[in-house]
Parts: C-alpha cells; structure tokens; sequence
C-alpha cells in the first residue's frame, strides 16, 4: 500500500495571496504625486517574500467617480520585473509614499464610486485587495476628497466604448440625478476638456438601462 504523504499541495498564486500576502512584509508603495490634480491615480504595492522576490500589484483607482477601474499583479517575481515595470511607467513618475496613504485613497474612491452604484475590477475583488491590509479601524484615517465638491465626475476617454459610456451615464442618472453629476469629454488628440451639457443631446444615444456590471 503507498504511503500517504505529509506534503500539503502547493497553493495556486490566486490563493497564496488571498490567505497569506497580507503576512508578507511592505517592500514599498507608489503613486502617481499629481493624482488630485488629474483625479486619476496609478497606484503600486509591493510585498517581499523571504526568497526576496516581490508580490506586487498596480490599481488604476478613478477618484472622480469610478473607483477602482482595473488591476494587474504579479507573484513572487523577481525585483527586476518589478523595475522594468516602474521604468515602463516612467512618464507618471511614480513616487514612493507610506501605505497609509494608498489604503485610504484606494477605500475612498472605492465608497464614493459605491454611493453611485460603481464596484470595483472584478480582479480587485478576486485577488488583488488582499495586497492591501484589511481595512479596519487600525489603519489611521486620512481625508481623502472625492469626485469636485461631493459631485460625481465622469471622465470619457478615447478608450472608452459607447456600451461602457451609455451603462456609465444610465447608473449616474439613476443613483445621483440627472443634473447631479458632471461629465467630460478627455481625448488624446485635443489638449482641451470639453464638458458635456446634461440637458443636451448626447451622441452617444440613447442609455441602456442596464446593471453596472464590472
């Protein structure tokens, strides 16, 4: 008869970090030092293994109004990795920052964009939250403004579909008001912000009626 064998299976990454990331030590933590004036951050994490390799994740937190809009994390890599990601990142100059403040910035965008029925990248709530500490009463509070004097803003980019824009605008309309929220139209090609009227037609047609669903 073979012998059983003492061995625990090894976790897959996904499931490393959402039981034990949180015991690995801050290697370090980065943003984007102009995110209030462009209200957009690009925020990183980095926890160390013993190995030296790092567990790092990147969040791209909207603190207009959408939250925590996508993520992309890495395990236990090695810290080359990690710098050739930061040196692809060169133009927003993310600079290192304490913990306490990515944590509240990332929670403050994720509840306001909640007011108005806007969740979190599906992988942040899979995977990458757990790279953040839990967020409880011991993490020391900072304010952290949200969306221009308690409005929702949504900025359109070129990036952006029509299905993403019509659901965006049909969940402002429904959670904040018609009238309640700002929208601006940001492109690659134009130097300048056009802001949409809310009381004109849009181009964009009719608003699906439809559930967030990110």
């Amino acid at each position: 008869m073979a012998k059983k064998s003492n061995q625990q299976p090894l976790l897959s990454p996904e499931n490393y970090i959402r039981q034990k990331a949180r015991n690995l030590p801050v290697y370090e933590c980065r943003v984007n030092p102009d995110w209030k004036e462009v209200g957009s951050a690009s925020v990183m994490i980095a926890r160390r293994h013993a190995n030296g390799n790092l567990t790092f994740a990147t969040y791209l937190v909207d603190v207009l109004c959408l939250g925590v809009k996508n993520t992309y994390y890495r395990f236990n890599a090695e810290e080359s990795e990690y710098t050739e990601l930061l040196e692809s990142m060169e133009e927003l100059e993310m600079e290192v920052c304490d913990y306490v403040l990515v944590h509240n910035l990332m929670y403050a965008a994720i509840e306001f964009a909640s007011d108005y029925g806007f969740k979190p990248a599906k992988e942040f709530t899979s995977v990458t939250q757990y790279l953040l500490e839990e967020d409880t009463d011991e993490i020391e509070l900072m304010e952290i403004e949200c969306g221009e004097e308690g409005r929702p803003v949504y900025v359109i980019t070129d990036d952006c579909t029509d299905l993403e824009i019509n659901q965006t605008l049909s969940m402002l309309e429904r959670t904040a008001g018609k009238g309640n929220f700002d929208v601006v139209y940001e492109s690659d090609e134009e130097e300048d912000e056009e802001e949409f009227d809310q009381e004109e037609d849009v181009e964009y047609g009719t608003y699906a009626d439809t559930e967030n669903d990110r």
